[in-house]
């Protein structure tokens, strides 16, 4: 069998390889102007970064708070929001709430707990008035001892058929 010309060996040189045709200059010159452009542009924005940080600074200093903003408490007025700030210095420091003790749960324990006391203990309702509470469970022995209050039962008087009332 006859070997195929692909198998066989040859002193020609330039037969053996391909030719290199790629140009280095070209690749180095890409380096060099990609390298420029991204410093160029980093160097941009910060440039634009700073300007708008300088612009809100500048604007904070000129911006005056309402006269009335010294008057204005710092907290709003109850009821509020669950995890909302709850003191002033939570507001001044900026920190979020304690979910430990201002967890939802613990909120809604706590309003249990008060309303349970209330419902089981004696206390003023309005001590000028002499208003007091006392225990649920003593108001509905009283309810039972002294009976509901009823209104007086009216007399009834017959209606003729014409629609006028009879006289007596």
């Amino acid at each position: 069998m006859k070997h195929s010309k692909h198998n066989e060996h040859s002193d020609n040189a330039d037969v053996g390889h391909e030719v290199s045709t790629i140009q280095v200059a070209g690749i180095i010159w890409f380096i060099v102007v990609l390298t420029v452009s991204v410093v160029f542009v980093g160097w941009l924005m910060a440039a634009v970064m700073n300007r708008f940080e300088g612009r809100e600074k500048r604007a904070e200093l000129e911006s005056r708070p309402s006269p009335f903003a010294a008057e204005r408490a710092k907290l709003p007025p109850e009821p509020r929001l669950q995890l909302a700030p709850n003191s002033e210095g939570q507001i001044d420091k900026n920190e979020p709430p304690n979910l430990k003790t201002q967890h939802p749960l613990e909120e809604m324990k706590q309003l249990r707990d008060n309303w349970e006391n209330q419902l089981k203990t004696y206390g003023w309702v309005d001590e000028k008035a002499g208003e007091v509470r006392i225990p649920i469970d003593d108001a509905k022995k009283l309810l039972l001892q002294r009976g509901l209050p009823t209104r007086p039962a009216k007399k009834i008087e017959p209606v003729a058929a014409g629609g006028e009332r009879q006289q007596q």
